[in-house]
């Protein structure tokens, strides 16, 4: 799960409208019917470079977040029904007790993908000790990567209460949810550099650059 930078948002009319909010009228969550939903999703997924957040597999095609699709205030790229259904994932709360009253908060949101928000995190706490746009998060200091399993595990060098958080947070937020097909589509990659191929990942960056790091 490797750092996002959420410093830059694409939607001016979202970004003026949340700055204007006071405590007692932020609106409550009501998912893709919001007026800024699509306006939020796409500004994440091009901070996310078009991965989940969490387990880093592609939620949708590198055309649907360049900043040409966008003018000064909004998303402007016109979507058919086809286009839409290409675009995966959902908004995720990452701290989900701001929900009720603090909804449309930038700073808590993420794009992850369906099967990590509604089968896997959902309601569950969190530390922030893995949350991806923290200004100290880096992944190599908390993660390592066990190619051979194919998952995430606790970094060997922390202690051992932040080895428990670190731990915990890999389970709520699903990061290994898809280990089997992280670790075939890696296999491949590795295979083509093997043989002096060139590799160029779109997806898993952080389990990559670990395993050509340390193989």
């Amino acid at each position: 799960m490797r750092k996002i930078d959420k410093s830059k948002i694409l939607s001016k009319n979202y970004e003026k409208w949340l700055k204007s909010l006071k405590d007692d009228n932020h609106p409550k969550y009501n998912s893709s019917q919001f007026k800024f939903y699509q306006d939020i999703k796409m500004s994440l997924l091009y901070s996310q470079k078009g991965l989940c957040a969490y387990t880093e597999q592609s939620l949708c095609d590198e055309k649907y977040i360049s900043t040409d699709n966008w003018d000064d205030k909004k998303y402007s790229k016109k979507l058919t029904q086809n286009d839409k259904n290409s675009i995966q994932g959902d908004l995720d709360h990452f701290n989900e007790s701001l929900k009720n009253d603090e909804a449309w908060l930038w700073d808590n949101f993420f794009v992850v993908a369906t099967h990590n928000n509604c089968r896997i995190k959902g309601n569950n706490s969190v530390y922030d000790i893995l949350k991806p746009d923290n200004i100290d998060y880096d992944p190599n200091k908390y993660l390592e990567f066990d190619f051979e399993t194919g998952v995430f595990i606790p970094n060997s060098g922390l202690f051992d209460d932040e080895k428990e958080k670190v731990n915990n947070m890999i389970q709520v937020l699903g990061i290994n949810c898809i280990y089997s097909q992280r670790k075939k589509y890696l296999e491949d990659l590795q295979d083509r550099k093997d043989v002096g191929l060139a590799v160029n990942p779109y997806q898993y960056i952080t389990a990559w650059n670990m395993i050509t790091k340390n193989p």
